[in-house]
């Protein structure tokens, strides 16, 4: 059929937006569909990442930038944050953290299975750093710079060295996983993590070397967990 003068035949025209959505929903399929890899692949490389700093700390490489922010903390010291950052620190001893995490896997098994039970995995994290406490030389912060308040009695281990920090690593991996079931609480969550990192830094209970161990290994063992975790879609988990 021949256009008349002047005019230009069209063909229809796909919206950038229908395209986007299409992308969109493909790429959200080919992801669901690589989940346990992706997730180990994710747990590897932080595997590496804590394995390399902790080579750093037992070599000393980190003394440096610890020693700076122990002596910007000490700045900042004041006895009202001295109040809110111990009891910001109290959600992250293992009493609070532990028990969460047997109530999470409580949860879990009576929905999931077996596969219910990765919150479990915060006590193989707590056999490493305490592991790591004893066998990594790298002493904690000076005994007169640590402004903790104890409010509260706790369970306490004495180990010679500060490497990784346990709160930080608790709390790391307890939100990784609450976060991924409750997207709306992420912001939270991690606003948490940031929170239970700079109560380590500002009250001189860790080094930041033992902050970021810390980070990692719960970053790690959390990306174990959403191995493990990636067969249930996410309609069916709960909390």
């Amino acid at each position: 059929m021949r256009s008349e003068p002047g005019r230009r035949e069209t063909e229809p025209v796909t919206l950038p937006v229908e395209n986007f959505a299409d992308r969109l929903r493909r790429a959200s399929g080919e992801f669901q569909g690589k989940g346990p890899s992706e997730a180990l692949r994710r747990a590897g490389v932080l595997a590496l990442a804590f394995v390399v700093l902790s080579v750093l700390v037992a070599q000393s490489a980190t003394q440096t930038a610890d020693r700076q922010i122990l002596d910007l903390a000490q700045s900042l010291a004041s006895y009202p944050f001295d109040v809110v950052a111990s009891l910001v620190t109290l959600l992250g001893e293992f009493e609070i953290t532990g028990t969460v995490a047997l109530a999470l896997a409580l949860v879990g098994w009576r929905r999931d299975g077996i596969r219910g039970l990765v919150p479990l995995l915060l006590f193989v994290g707590v056999a490493l750093e305490v592991g790591l406490k004893y066998c990594l030389p790298h002493p904690t912060p000076p005994a007169e710079f640590m402004r903790g308040l104890q409010f509260l009695p706790s369970f306490q281990l004495a180990p010679p060295y500060s490497f990784p920090s346990g709160h930080v690593l608790r709390t790391t991996f307890l939100v990784a996983l609450i976060g991924e079931r409750r997207p709306r609480w992420r912001a939270c969550c991690w606003a948490l993590v940031v929170a239970m990192a700079g109560t380590r830094l500002y009250l001189n209970e860790h080094w930041l070397s033992d902050v970021v161990g810390g980070l990692l290994l719960g970053l790690m063992l959390a990306a174990v967990a959403a191995a493990i975790d990636s067969g249930t879609s996410t309609h069916q988990r709960g909390i």
